[in-house]
């Protein structure tokens, strides 16, 4: 009967889902995801932020792009990055770049165009003048050869940005810019990557190896959580089925993801929760170490759970074309504490308070792990017709 329950409320939810997308579409909702997916990623609002009496653009045969006046005097030169096929993708998608040129073929400013990355990460990346890097410099190989740390604390989307000005450059020159071969670090985060997985997955599917379960969550925290600050959101599944999947940057998260699923499709829930999630071990670390007696932390509203509410509301708004702040609505962002917010650190500090008294207090109420159990099991599906 639970099971019975169980998947007829999955299917409701769908129903009631589609309803709100069919009554939005109605409405004249103006969803991101139905624009063409060609549209440009640059305006000429953009070039008047740099040359402040721009009032055309003209493409050339080097795919550069002039900019001219209301005279029709030439400004300067726009290097776009979409325009010179230069994309490198960064946590949530490609980091589009333009690199504003002098007549005389200097770099003018480099600034950043439309994209999907957490606005703190970027902020933190502003902030340390990273996109300076290249100014006043002749537009030359000699570019290449700059040398260029990443961001501390904002690392992959430094480095995305860092790669698609070099690759724009490059293309630009028509010079052979050569890929940077695997560096040791990587190997290492590769290597400990795949034995978590293996771990988990043995966990999970043989229960082999539960003896180390703590010792297993102490490791996913300082590996997952922070140091390569790699979690499932709601905000990565929102940019994922809006921009399509980051493959050549975030192919491990995807991974994950997949594992997930098929583990969930097969019978085996909570894997991502119990076992890959950073936010869920460092709740579990807490409450092992917390002398008080732990509670369940269930929290409802008539017959609806305070999760259920959450993601209704942040799906409803999401499909009504209310923008929201999603990379907020969950605390992962804490595990960044170098640019996260003081609230989303104070987010962290109160779960990691209201673990010492509760078991998995933000796993009650997290979208994500609810996206991700909401999935029907070929198990619950064959339970279901045997008992009838």
């Amino acid at each position: 009967m639970t099971h019975t329950l169980k998947t007829n409320s999955i299917y409701n939810y769908l129903v009631i889902i589609l309803l709100l997308l069919a009554v939005a579409i109605r409405g004249g909702a103006n969803f991101d995801w139905l624009k063409s997916s060609d549209q440009l990623v640059y305006s000429l609002e953009d070039m008047k932020a740099i040359y402040k009496d721009a009032n055309s653009i003209k493409k050339q045969a080097d795919n550069s792009l002039a900019v001219y006046n209301t005279n029709n005097k030439l400004l300067g030169y726009a290097l776009v990055s979409e325009e010179l096929d230069a994309r490198y993708s960064g946590y949530a998608g490609p980091v589009p770049v333009l690199i504003a040129l002098n007549i005389d073929k200097e770099v003018i400013s480099t600034t950043l165009l439309k994209n999907d990355e957490t606005g703190e990460f970027l902020d933190h990346v502003n902030d340390t003048k990273l996109l300076s890097t290249w100014d006043n410099m002749p537009m030359d190989t000699l570019l290449l050869s700059v040398e260029v740390d990443a961001v501390s604390g904002a690392t992959k989307s430094s480095k995305a940005i860092i790669r698609t000005v070099h690759y724009t450059i490059g293309n630009y020159l028509d010079a052979k810019h050569q890929h940077a071969g695997i560096s040791l670090l990587r190997i290492s985060q590769l290597l400990l990557m795949a034995i978590l997985l293996f771990l988990s997955l043995s966990m999970q599917i043989g229960k082999r190896f539960k003896k180390f379960y703590v010792y297993y969550l102490v490791t996913l925290f300082l590996v997952m959580g922070l140091w390569l600050k790699k979690m499932l959101s709601i905000e990565l599944f929102n940019n994922w089925l809006t921009k399509g999947l980051p493959w050549q940057s975030n192919w491990e998260l995807i991974a994950i993801l997949i594992i997930s699923l098929a583990l969930t499709i097969l019978g085996h829930k909570k894997y991502y929760c119990t076992y890959m999630c950073p936010m869920g071990a460092l709740q579990m670390l807490v409450s092992k170490v917390s002398p008080f007696k732990k509670r369940p932390f269930k929290l409802k509203i008539s017959v609806l759970s305070l999760q259920d509410i959450y993601l209704s509301f942040i799906w409803v708004s999401l499909i009504l074309g209310f923008t929201l702040p999603l990379a907020n609505m969950e605390p992962f962002l804490a595990f960044s504490y170098k640019v996260a917010s003081w609230i989303m650190l104070g987010v962290g500090g109160i779960i990691i308070l209201l673990s010492l008294f509760f078991n998995r207090p933000w796993c009650q109420l997290c979208p994500t792990g609810c996206l991700l159990d909401s999935m029907p099991s070929f198990k619950n599906v064959n339970n279901y017709r045997h008992a009838k």
